[in-house]
């Protein structure tokens, strides 16, 4: 093999090697949140659910000032 063809084969090699990665990022769909009613649906199977927690402090404000 002459330097000439090894050049051209790595060059192939290369470029094979980076053009692989970039061909799922045609793909842009965005994330779906849940569906229409399951929320309510889950809640409706598990009803403790819907009861707030007072050892739950909401927020990270009042996390990081519960822990103060």
């Amino acid at each position: 093999m002459s330097f000439r063809s090894i050049n051209r084969f790595l060059f192939i090699l290369i470029a094979a090697c980076l053009s692989v990665p970039l061909i799922g990022c045609g793909d842009k769909t965005e994330t779906k949140g849940p569906e229409m009613g399951s929320i309510e649906a889950y809640l409706q199977e598990h009803p403790e659910e819907r009861e707030d927690d007072p050892n739950d402090p909401g927020n990270e404000t009042n996390e990081f000032a519960a822990s103060e």
